[in-house]
């Protein structure tokens, strides 16, 4: 089982995934073809150390990408990257402030990007050699549209025999606050109440 489908919660489920891109392969198989030509070449004993070399290295790279996982879920983004150093983001996609690719002259020949999630509390977090970045910032941005368009469960109107609950989106935020906080519970900064 992955680590996105171990870690969903209910009712979640992932709606894009996507991987490293296969480029990480680059210099284990540039190794290898050195080492190829080395042993063909009349050096065979360079060659094969430098083909043990590309081995380790690919082994290395195999690891890296296989225990990468990026995905896009109805509720959040999960990217998770490591095998023994373990290093992961779950971020909810209501707490996504923006989504940044940035790509090279030959990540865009090659299809690959690096990706920074930027959240609410101002956390900065780049994943490198990505597939296909723009696809994945497509998904995330439909995704917060999505759950910017559905309908808030703290919309529903008040009970008939209690008195009315006046809330408003704070300016700074954009968190639902009651009409007369003079602070906001979410971000802390003052704002103006506003009479019911």
């Amino acid at each position: 089982m992955s680590y996105v489908e171990a870690n969903l919660m209910s009712g979640e489920q992932a709606v894009y995934r996507t991987s490293l891109h296969w480029l990480m392969y680059f210099w284990p198989i540039v190794l290898a073809v050195v080492g190829l030509v080395m042993l063909l070449l009349g050096t065979p004993t360079l060659g094969l150390i430098v083909l043990a070399l590309a081995a380790v290295l690919g082994l290395t790279v195999f690891i890296t990408v296989h225990n990468a996982e990026f995905a896009v879920t109805n509720k959040r983004v999960i990217m998770k990257t490591g095998w023994l150093n373990r290093r992961s983001l779950e971020l909810l996609l209501s707490k996504i402030e923006s989504i940044a690719v940035d790509q090279g002259f030959a990540g865009k020949l090659w299809g690959y990007g690096t990706i920074i999630l930027s959240g609410t509390g101002g956390s900065h977090e780049p994943f490198q050699n990505i597939a296909d970045p723009f696809e994945f910032r497509k998904q995330v941005q439909e995704q917060i549209a999505r759950v910017q368009d559905a309908p808030s469960p703290r919309a529903s109107a008040p009970a008939p025999d209690s008195p009315a609950r006046v809330e408003r989106e704070c300016p700074y935020c954009a968190e639902m606050i009651l009409a007369k906080a003079r602070i906001c519970k979410h971000c802390g900064k003052e704002v103006d109440p506003v009479s019911p």
